[in-house]
């Protein structure tokens, strides 16, 4: 992908922390910015309207609640619309949206544990939708943490049915993110579509306080590095830490490990929800 920035963007998770700073420098240097968030429209319409005042950008908002996948389905097909519909449309997609791990075990309407939904089954599902609408030269940026390091992926439980803790479920849905980039990127080389996770940093947002009694960065820090990500001259594949080429941990790398995630994610989807292409007849 080469250094100029792409054209149309769609940024998940673009309502609060890291995401809507993202989405303030996207909008002065994109033409056309699509923010997902999980809030109605009409409770975001103020911070909408200031992204867009003095934008370069064309600002859309697309709603989705991630614990519901066809929610998910819904926001990928009005997406594809925005963006031009199945002709390519569509140079860069950020998956920044994510929850912390709750204090609890939760499950999701879709019957799945609520942190691995919305950090790994729902971005999966909207790149996969949005796959169509994507061309050679474009990139996915997925945003991971370094505290995929700490978790297994433990893929014979989940849900987490058995140990569930808050750090742990949200470990290794990070872990799922590096290690299904990693996948993702040698199935799409072809296509000439790359894929490259990150870690924006420690960075102090109340994702991170809701799990860790540390300081951070300030949140415009990281929008910093997640949209570097986006024009970095980096090897599809690559796992980025605070601006840093690193190699990700040994099992994210492992591609055993990875295909056995992606036929797992895999099942999941496909017990919930048809997946058609964005753009096609549902």
């Amino acid at each position: 992908m080469s250094e100029t920035w792409p054209a149309s963007v769609v940024l998940t998770g673009a309502t609060s922390g890291i995401g809507l700073a993202a989405a303030r420098l996207l909008a002065a240097r994109v033409q056309t910015l699509v923010l997902h968030g999980p809030e109605p429209a009409e409770q975001v319409h103020e911070q909408v309207q200031r992204l867009r005042q003095g934008a370069r950008a064309q600002v859309h908002y697309v709603q989705a609640d991630f614990t519901s996948l066809r929610q998910v389905t819904a926001a990928a097909h009005r997406i594809a619309d925005l963006v031009g519909g199945p002709d390519g449309g569509l140079d860069a997609l950020v998956n920044n949206a994510g929850v912390p791990g709750a204090r609890t075990r939760q499950l999701t309407a879709d019957g799945f544990e609520r942190t691995w939904q919305v950090n790994h089954l729902s971005p999966t599902l909207l790149t996969r939708l949005l796959l169509p609408v994507m061309g050679r030269g474009s990139r996915i940026v997925n945003v991971g943490s370094t505290t995929h390091r700490m978790a297994t992926l433990s893929l014979d439980d989940p849900d987490l049915e058995h140990g569930y803790d808050p750090v742990r479920a949200y470990a290794r849905s990070k872990l799922a993110i590096v290690a299904g980039s990693a996948e993702l990127a040698r199935r799409l080389e072809e296509r000439g579509i790359d894929v490259v996770s990150i870690s924006p940093g420690v960075i102090s947002t109340s994702l991170l306080h809701a799990m860790f009694d540390t300081g951070g960065a300030d949140v415009e820090h990281g929008a910093r590095r997640l949209v570097e990500a986006l024009v970095r001259p980096v090897r599809s594949g690559s796992y980025v830490d605070d601006g840093r080429v690193v190699q990700a941990s040994a099992e994210a790398r492992d591609p055993a490990v990875q295909e056995r995630l992606a036929r797992l994610t895999e099942r999941q989807l496909e017990r919930v929800t048809r997946t058609t292409p964005a753009g096609a007849p549902a």
